[in-house]
């Protein structure tokens, strides 16, 4: 129990350490970059300069980066828990950040439930049929679907379904201006504007897991318990499920809270791809107009949830496997 506890305590610490290295990056970079966020809220060169220094002044511009504005976001963030206040949308960034997190949730939430138990099995049964000419044909099609860009496969998708074929919205997660009679035609509308974008980023998961999963069996195939299993006259299906599945599985464990982690950080480039609402396109708009607010607390969250699902996954293992948190493996 002790040994268990000290490994807790060790692992917080250290993620801890992590999460305030990597903010301190986001807060650095955004500002040592060339450009300033007046640029891009006053673009009319007729805007007098006075109005200028003002916004300056108005955002704490114009004070030194260190040690004046890191102290206030450490101090905002820490003892206050605020975000601050987004420069382009002139509201808290809590607020700006969760009205798209909503989306977000939707989207990459439903890519992971697909994704899972979909690359997991694919994987198993590859695995399983190595060697064989069925294997060899979908194993190079999960290959070559892996080596397709994201934003490639979205515009294929858009290209097809939605200008050619007329049957999907090329954008948004709502029709503009839509009247819902009832709560089925509200979801009616919110899934085909959620199909082209959740193919699109199942289409990147699923072959990462069945690559990772294939592997993972393959290699507990190997092992002795597995020829005995087979010996003994077991099935197919109960030496994959039973044997070679729950030992295979715990590898992916790590991908799995990763992926999970990433759910707050949306998909920036699926997102901007189809004018999704979710945090990922936020990103993308914050980065485009230099809001360090929202750059920095869409950021936080993200790596927040990310790093809680590790250590999550962490704590999963020690608790499967001893020797993890003696530091044997």
């Amino acid at each position: 129990m002790a040994s268990f506890l000290s490994f807790v305590i060790k692992s917080l610490v250290h993620k801890f350490i992590i999460f305030f290295i990597v903010i301190t990056l986001i807060f650095l970079i955004p500002r040592l970059a060339p450009g300033t966020p007046i640029d891009y809220l006053v673009e009319n060169p007729r805007v007098p300069p006075e109005v200028r220094i003002e916004l300056i002044k108005k955002f704490g511009l114009d004070k030194p980066i260190f040690p004046d504005q890191y102290i206030n976001f450490l101090y905002n963030f820490f003892v206050r828990l605020d975000l601050g206040y987004s420069f382009t949308y002139q509201e808290p960034v809590l607020k700006v950040v969760s009205e798209r997190l909503v989306w977000t949730l939707i989207l990459m939430g439903s890519a992971i439930v697909i994704s899972i138990p979909v690359g997991i099995l694919i994987g198993l049964l590859l695995a399983w049929r190595r060697g064989s000419s069925t294997g060899y044909v979908l194993t190079s099609l999960i290959l070559l679907a892996r080596s397709f860009p994201v934003f490639w496969i979205g515009m294929v998708l858009l290209l097809i379904f939605s200008f050619y074929l007329k049957i999907a919205p090329s954008g948004g997660a709502l029709t503009p201006g839509a009247v819902y009679t009832n709560i089925f035609s509200y979801l009616e509308d919110v899934l085909r504007h959620l199909a082209l974008p959740l193919i699109t980023i199942s289409s990147v998961f699923i072959p990462r897991y069945v690559i990772l999963m294939r592997n993972a069996s393959l290699n507990v195939l190997g092992e002795d318990f597995v020829w005995v299993a087979k010996a003994v006259g077991l099935s197919s299906r109960h030496i994959l499920i039973s044997y070679v599945g729950k030992n295979a599985i715990l590898p992916i464990m790590t991908l799995i809270s990763i992926d999970i982690g990433f759910i707050a950080g949306g998909a920036v480039v699926t997102e901007t791809v189809f004018s999704y609402p979710g945090v990922g396109r936020l990103i993308y708009e914050a980065v485009l107009n230099r809001d360090y607010p929202l750059i920095l607390g869409a950021f936080t969250i993200i790596v927040g949830v990310t790093l809680i699902a590790l250590t999550i996954a962490e704590l999963l293992y020690a608790i499967i496997d001893p020797r993890v948190r003696r530091g044997e493996t």
